[in-house]
């Protein structure tokens, strides 16, 4: 995790693929004692990391 950009109203971080799960999984798992807000990051965190990986599986036999 890298802090890009930090002022009074903003600020930007970079977070590596595989530190994505180390952040995610843990918070969501005790989701009762953290905020709203929290929680919004971290579920668009954890759909990010979704995305970043290829689910695309070739179908048997395409090309045969």
């Amino acid at each position: 995790m890298e802090v890009i950009h930090k002022d009074d109203q903003n600020i930007t971080i970079r977070f590596d693929k595989k530190d994505l799960a180390k952040i995610v999984e843990p918070i969501i798992k005790n989701a009762e004692v953290f905020a709203k807000d929290t929680l919004d990051i971290v579920y668009l965190l954890a759909k990010q990391d979704y995305r970043t990986e290829d689910h695309f599986k070739q179908p048997p036999h395409i090309f045969d």
